[in-house]
């Protein structure tokens, strides 16, 4: 599956990301770059324009004039380039719209929605571990633009116990929370763990009358910790999920249980999503900013050599195939949050 990599979607990384550039000096041309890279994804896109100035327009009306947001497709080569053996591969111009991704509406022109692709075919992996520069390289002689960064190696899940043939995890009233630990190597920072739980509802006769699945965003944006855990550059994560947070999630999703049906869990999805140093940074900053004075200012984040933008990468680890244990499903059926949705185990 493809995905569209831009800094706007990061979703269970970022919760929001502003557009607004403070440009001060006219007719200059300012590079907007945005762009995240992860190994999962089949194609690769990153956004490319440009902002400036224009004394005698309003900014509203140059947002809307697409000679005036992107580069021309002459003015600019863009690349993608591994640090460590300075293989490479051209990035294409392709229009967002066509490839199933139209621009969100808003204060920018929609038609087109330029983006620069990597060609599934391209022969071009990302390898977790790697460093990979972004080029654009511009046709007037000017300085290239260029940003790198590091795609996070694989993250290895301690916590559930992934070693049982079929392994099981508990949302248990009878303890505080629930412990997901991983490790990560250095190039790991920020992490989110989603669940999707599929579960059945059955006739009391046993028999399958419908099957669910219900996605959960458990933990947003947990750090790592700080100094390695051990030899090796390895670097342990934990994040505790309450106790009553599973239950909740259930209650607000779910209706009460029809009297001639019950529900049965069938399995669950443990999905570890961890991006780069740049989105610590990025959430950092953007922290400060909050916690200014409107009289006060401080510089937007940027990891672009020249211009402004975010070029970042993640990485992911599923565990599938987990089983709410029998402990849980008897808690939900003794708490008051949970005991009218009818699970059985």
């Amino acid at each position: 599956m493809k995905k569209l990599l831009l800094l706007l979607p990061f979703g269970l990384l970022l919760s929001a990301c502003s557009n607004d550039f403070e440009v001060t000096a006219p007719w200059k041309e300012i590079p907007v770059v945005y762009g995240i890279l992860s190994p999962q994804d089949t194609a690769h896109y990153i956004r490319i324009e440009k902002a400036f100035v224009d004394p005698e327009k309003s900014a509203l009306a140059i947002a809307q004039i697409a000679d005036s947001l992107y580069y021309p497709e002459n003015a600019i080569t863009v690349w993608l380039e591994r640090t460590d053996n300075l293989s490479r591969v051209q990035l294409q111009r392709v229009d967002g719209a066509l490839e199933g991704y139209p621009r969100d509406p808003g204060v920018f022109t929609g038609q087109p929605n330029w983006l620069y692709k990597i060609n599934p075919a391209s022969g071009f992996p990302l390898i977790g571990g790697k460093t990979y520069r972004l080029v654009i390289e511009r046709n007037d002689g000017r300085p290239d633009v260029t940003a790198e960064t590091a795609v996070p190696g694989s993250f290895e899940i301690r916590k559930p116990d992934l070693s049982p043939q079929v392994p099981k995890i508990a949302f248990a009233s009878n303890v505080p929370g629930t412990s997901i630990e991983w490790r990560t190597d250095v190039n790991g920072y920020f992490f989110n763990i989603t669940f999707r739980i599929r579960y059945h509802l059955k006739n009391l006769n046993g028999t399958i009358a419908s099957t669910h699945e219900l996605v959960w965003e458990a933990v947003k944006n947990a750090e790592r910790e700080a100094n390695p855990a051990g030899g090796g550059g390895i670097y342990r994560g934990i994040a505790q999920i309450p106790r009553n947070s599973f239950y909740n999630f259930l209650a607000q999703n779910l209706q009460r249980v029809p009297a001639d049906k019950y529900r049965e869990f069938e399995s669950c999805d443990l999905i570890l999503d961890g991006g780069g140093r740049e989105i610590k940074e990025y959430l950092e900053t953007a922290a400060a900013n909050g916690n200014l004075t409107g009289a006060e200012t401080f510089p937007s984040y940027t990891n672009i050599s020249e211009g402004y933008g975010v070029f970042t990468a993640k990485n992911q680890t599923i565990a599938s195939g987990l089983r709410i244990d029998v402990v849980t499903v008897d808690s939900m059926n003794m708490s008051s949050i949970t005991d009218t949705l009818g699970f059985r185990y």
